[in-house]
């Protein structure tokens, strides 16, 4: 996965380096989301799985491989709310829901994204060097 700064619009695209599926680490994720797709808003999804390059959202929906859509995830706190926006498109459609691998998002949200993965995992040091390895060469401080 390659993750680039965009400075004017503030957005990481995603891409995959490595096209393998499921070559990332997946957590189970007890959230909801809002999914909207082909003008129509899904409210209050169950998301059944998260990964850094996409998540699965359990629910019956009209869609096909490739539509783009946008999801968005609402965190509130003691003190203060937050909305996650993602760019988004189809990868897979099952009965039970679907596969959805993300396009863009801002700095913000995959902060958001990295923590809940170190926290869901049961091996948080591999996570950890596998967020690492996607760092382009030569961007990451040295000590």
């Amino acid at each position: 996965m390659e993750i680039l700064e965009l400075p004017v619009q503030k957005v990481f695209v995603v891409t995959r380096k490595n096209k393998n599926k499921r070559s990332y680490a997946r957590v189970i994720f007890h959230r909801t989301a809002r999914l909207i797709l082909h003008d129509k808003v899904y409210e209050e999804k169950r998301i059944k799985n998260l990964s850094i390059v996409g998540l699965f959202l359990a629910g019956k929906f009209d869609a096909s491989i490739g539509d783009p859509c946008t999801i968005e995830l609402h965190e509130t706190g003691h003190q203060a709310s937050l909305i996650l926006t993602f760019s988004a498109k189809v990868v897979r459609v099952e009965p039970d829901g679907l596969g959805l691998e993300f396009l863009e998002m801002k700095p913000d949200s995959y902060m958001f994204l990295q923590t809940m993965i170190l926290y869901a995992t049961k091996d948080p040091l591999g996570v950890a060097e596998e967020f690492l390895e996607d760092f382009p060469p030569g961007t990451m401080a040295s000590y």
